[in-house]
């Protein structure tokens, strides 16, 4: 037995579109982690890496990071970084424990291929990033720039056009020039070895394709050796998803609508009373409506309820947001509530906060629509606004 040689590639998973910059973070952290579990080599992802071919500053910066890592923060100095650490270790055996558990579970009455073929690892997978997605969508897990903290001023990275009709017939001659330098009758042996080791001798495929390669044949001509000698096992892939695509895509889809037809959704904050009565739950609901980039009519508060649904109506608002404290709620809400819903039955009234049962049932009974909290569902509750909008 021997130690096992790790090479590893910080996450594609986490990074997002939206603030990228933030991605520089997650990169260092990530790699961290990976010198600390005593990896031997690793690829440190450009914080671009998901949204355009990386350019020379984002590798660059991304190459920093491992230099940092060895010669200024020497990392390269103790054998074992977590060796002794009483909060890493027990983490370390937990996780083998049950890893192991795992696979003699899998191993009990069947195989890892019979699994994969029956869709049963993939459904497991399914199932923690589906766990991911709801702390996502209910902010219990953030992700700077995106669930929490949008910036809405942001200008998206510039992605340059490739042209591919070039690139094409570049790599056209480069292969037929590659085609011209090589011996054709050792290749075709060496491409018939592997259509015969395809359905017979797996483990010599691996130094066929290579000797192949060494000699001239092209990626294509093996794939098409492989397929030829064997129809191998089918399974369903598991598929590529990354941590925060259902917030890009929700965001994008306000950008694209406001964009052709002008418009959003407008959601008018009622701050009642003096600034300290409403500014936490006014930049709390901001926060999580500019999420989806929601139009925000923001104010400084309103003395009374009349003031309030006076501004209100006079927004035009597709949402109003009573904000104030549970003290004055039982007073203000409902009233605020009643008054819109008189004047403007199709406009929707949230409360910021979580209500008492009672405050609710009162709220309700005015026409109250929903309420805004920090076990409110952001991602459930911002696309029904979308649909109600129209956007989809």
């Amino acid at each position: 037995a021997k130690k096992m040689d790790l090479f590893v590639s910080t996450s594609s998973f986490t990074q997002t579109v939206y603030d990228p910059y933030v991605n520089l973070l997650r990169a260092a952290t990530q790699s961290f982690s990976a010198v600390v579990g005593g990896i031997n080599g690793m690829f440190v992802k450009p914080f671009d890496h998901v949204i355009r071919p990386s350019d020379t500053f984002s590798r660059r910066i991304a190459r920093n990071i491992q230099i940092m890592f060895q010669h200024e923060f020497n990392f390269l100095q103790p054998v074992d970084p977590a060796g002794g650490s009483w909060y890493i270790e027990p983490l370390t055996a937990e996780f083998t424990e049950k890893a192991w558990a795992k696979f003699q579970e899998m191993e009990t009455n069947t195989n890892i291929i019979e699994l994969l073929q029956a869709g049963t690892v993939q459904a497991k997978v399914n199932e923690v990033l589906e766990s991911r997605f709801k702390n996502l969508a209910s902010r219990k897990d953030r992700a700077v720039g995106n669930n929490m903290y949008p910036n809405m001023t942001e200008e998206l990275l510039e992605v340059p056009e490739i042209d591919c009709a070039s690139l094409a017939k570049e790599r056209t001659v480069a292969l037929e020039q590659q085609k011209a330098n090589r011996d054709n009758a050792v290749v075709s042996e060496l491409l018939q070895k592997i259509k015969t080791a395809a359905g017979i001798e797996g483990g010599l495929l691996v130094e066929l394709a290579s000797t192949a390669m060494a000699s001239g044949a092209t990626m294509g001509e093996i794939a098409a050796a492989l397929a030829d000698g064997s129809q191998g096992i089918s399974i369903e892939p598991i598929k590529k998803h990354r941590w925060t695509e259902r917030f890009e895509e929700m965001r994008r889809r306000t950008e694209k609508f406001e964009a052709e037809t002008g418009q959003n959704v407008k959601i008018f904050l009622a701050n009642m009373g003096p600034i300290p009565q409403h500014k936490a739950r006014a930049e709390f609901v901001t926060s999580f409506m500019q999420v989806a980039k929601f139009e925000v009519l923001g104010n400084d508060g309103f003395p009374t309820v009349e003031e309030a649904v006076k501004a209100a109506l006079e927004s035009n608002a597709n949402v109003t947001i009573v904000c104030s404290t549970d003290a004055t709620y039982p007073e203000l809400a409902p009233a605020v509530t009643k008054m819109i819903k008189e004047q403007r039955p199709e406009m929707k009234v949230f409360l910021a906060g979580a209500p008492s049962k009672e405050l609710k049932e009162i709220c309700d009974a005015a026409g109250m629509d929903d309420y805004i909290s920090v076990r409110s569902n952001c991602y459930d509750t911002l696309i029904r606004l979308q649909k109600e909008r129209g956007m989809f």
